[in-house]
């Protein structure tokens, strides 16, 4: 039995991040992952600037730098319809409203990070067969290399994604919901500059978002009825950058080509619960998102932003983080998390499902937003995370 302070499932991104983040808090830590390491990620993420101080604080921004695009302006609109709406940098005082990065570079650069460390042991490739939740601890049985061990510990992070295991062993029930749509990710040449601003475009019966990449280059997210999407992902390269032209318009200039497309079902899935006993769970293993709205691991990092604090917070005072303290934090997550969903959710829903959302009221809600300047900043800073109290480690901004 080997015995830790804490034990995280799941190396992706909030996993990785939330064990980097944890390095001076003078715990043992252990990491299982299921995954080998991969370094073909396609996704791209929409980083707001909170979550990329969050990056700052842990040290791997530097390393990050350079593959990080930054977003100064994001122009929301719909087609065929009235209304719009211009949120930029200077309508809150930021150097910018967040960055653009692969998420492959994200991989790379906090695993580089932890690799660095020693305070944490990572068990990967390595699957949890079982959790038994004990009094003041649980017991995890793990498989790896065809052998099974024992591993322990008062408080055990559940970050392993949508299918969870952890939530499964905890018999936490999930609220699905299967929207029937598919993003279609690619990267996208225009013919000019994207001059930093960043596009939704809510089309018939889907979405399509731009983010700022190297100056000529964006990446794309089309959001579409997966029957749809099907069409779309089986006509030509020039076929495809044409009907994304003829849907997006020319606000953004001509469309020239596009890379290798990617295809992810669209889901919502909802814990009934992100505690229980001495599990947490985190990210998309709690909550995954539909993309609309970018909500999802920005959450996440501030949820992990969240649970830092608290356990330093111990830390500091010489006392135990309890299950009791997992309560709390869940607590104090709970407004920001129920306005992501709100919001991503709301949006999704809205935009397949009703005619009266598309052509009325989302072009009454931009334009009012547009023009409603107090109301505006303060969308802006829910959206970025950064009312009410922020967490120290998404503070410090981003120049």
């Amino acid at each position: 039995m080997q015995h830790y302070d804490l034990i995280i499932v799941g190396g992706g991104l909030v996993g990785t991040g939330l064990a980097v983040a944890l390095r001076d808090a003078g715990m043992r830590i252990a990491l299982i992952d299921a995954r080998t390491p991969s370094h073909d990620d396609p996704r791209l993420f929409g980083l707001n600037i909170g979550s990329c101080n969050f990056l700052k604080n842990l040290g791997v921004w530097e390393d990050l730098s350079q593959h990080a695009f930054a977003i100064h302006e994001v122009h929301v609109s719909s087609k065929g319809h009235f209304g719009s709406v211009r949120l930029t940098n200077d309508d809150i005082h930021l150097p910018s409203l967040g960055y653009v990065i692969p998420a492959k570079w994200l991989e790379l650069t906090l695993n580089a990070k932890l690799q660095s460390q020693t305070h944490c042991t990572l068990y990967q490739p390595a699957t949890v067969l079982s959790l038994d939740l004990q009094p003041n601890k649980s017991v995890l049985t793990v498989k790896q290399d065809q052998a099974e061990i024992s591993l322990s510990a008062p408080i055990v992070i559940g970050a392993d994604g949508t299918s969870s295991t952890i939530r499964e062993q905890c018999h936490i029930n999930a609220d699905i919901h299967d929207y029937q749509q598919t993003a279609i990710v690619t990267k996208l040449t225009l013919k000019r500059p994207h001059l930093h601003t960043a596009h939704e475009r809510f089309v018939t019966q889907g979405a399509i978002a731009l983010l700022p990449l190297n100056h000529e280059e964006c990446a794309c997210i089309w959001s579409a009825a997966t029957t749809h999407a099907d069409e779309l992902m089986s006509l030509s390269e020039a076929n495809y950058v044409h009907a994304l032209q003829t849907h997006f318009g020319t606000r953004a200039g001509k469309f020239i080509r596009i890379t290798k497309r990617h295809q992810f079902p669209l889901r919502m899935v909802k814990a009934e619960t992100a505690v229980k006993d001495g599990v947490y769970l985190l990210g998309n293993a709690a909550h995954t998102f539909h993309p609309i709205a970018a909500q999802g691991f920005n959450l996440a990092m501030y949820e992990v932003a969240v649970l830092v604090e608290a356990i330093l917070k111990k830390r500091e005072l010489h006392e135990p983080f309890t299950s009791k303290d997992l309560l709390t934090v869940y607590e104090q997550t709970q407004k920001q998390q129920s306005v992501s969903l709100r919001i991503s959710h709301g949006l999704s829903d809205g935009l397949f499902g009703s005619t009266f959302f598309q052509g009325i009221a989302l072009p009454i809600g931009l334009t009012g937003l547009n023009i409603l300047t107090p109301i505006k900043k303060h969308f802006l800073n829910r959206m970025l995370g950064r009312s009410g109290r922020v967490p120290r480690l998404l503070l410090s901004e981003i120049t």
